[in-house]
């Protein structure tokens, strides 16, 4: 466990997406604890520790500076574009990554790549005490999934311009909140919020969407929409509802390695 190497995904260009730390190791995955701190040391907000099994599967873990994860996208696209763009890796290869919650599959498309994941559904709840004051903002509509609470609002502005109490998000019994609302040059729009993992905002969260594409499908009547996520660094996505699978799709970009990285 030598080598970071730093991809940004869902990004037409440096610094721009959601970064991820990509770590191969060739021997087997190190212990948890070894993994924590590495992702601790590193401060990005995932690195995916990967073990190749054989010339097209993988076995992978993901780890935020906090915690570790059951499953992260974003880290799995930059997985993938990695192992294409500078690990040897022929493009016309899906890839399978094998995860404790089952496989993921990634492959190239056009202008980047696309990850196949279980869809998330989720059911209406009323917001939980609090949840509204440390958003800012009055919801339109509240829902839950296993993990994170889902909350639309009146507009995109008030996507764009939430400034959230981390400490008192953080304080609500959930994984993390994903704030959403028609429109904005896409079909939706979003932001994501993870306190209690260590990352008070996502840049680009691909499990959130796994949750907003059934969410928004009922509502916009469409089984492919397009997405942007608001954060400061912004990402754009095309989300593809199929049965009980979602299909996300974006660019990414190897920066390099973390070491030599000023």
């Amino acid at each position: 466990m030598t080598e970071i190497w730093l991809v940004d995904a869902f990004a037409d260009a440096e610094f721009r997406g959601n970064p991820a730390g990509v770590v191969l190791c060739p021997d087997g995955l190190p212990p948890a604890d070894r993994m924590q701190g590495a992702a601790r040391a590193a401060g990005l907000p995932t690195l995916a520790f990967l073990h190749r099994l054989t010339e097209d599967r993988y076995r992978v873990r993901w780890f935020t500076p906090g915690k570790e994860l059951n499953i992260c996208g974003h880290a799995t696209v930059a997985s993938a574009c990695y192992l294409h763009e500078a690990g040897g890796v022929d493009d016309a290869l899906p890839l399978v990554f094998e995860t404790g919650a089952g496989e993921l599959y990634t492959h190239r498309v056009d202008g980047g790549f696309a990850i196949d994941l279980p869809v998330m559904r989720t059911v209406p709840i009323t917001p939980p005490p609090g949840l509204e004051e440390a958003l800012g903002v009055e919801a339109t509509a509240c829902e839950r999934a296993e993990d994170d609470i889902l909350v639309e609002v009146g507009s995109v502005d008030d996507v764009a311009s939430l400034k959230p109490d981390f400490e008192a998000l953080a304080a609500i019994d959930c994984r993390g909140h994903v704030v959403t609302a028609r429109g904005g040059g896409a079909d939706f729009v979003s932001r994501t919020f993870f306190p209690a993992l260590g990352v008070d905002e996502d840049q680009v969260c691909v499990s959130a969407h796994c949750k907003l594409a059934p969410y928004w499908a009922e509502r916009t009547g469409k089984e492919t929409m397009s997405a942007l996520q608001l954060s400061e660094r912004g990402g754009r996505l095309s989300v593809t509802l199929a049965g009980d699978r979602v299909l996300v799709a974006g660019p990414a970009v190897v920066r390099g390695r973390l070491d030599d990285l000023p």
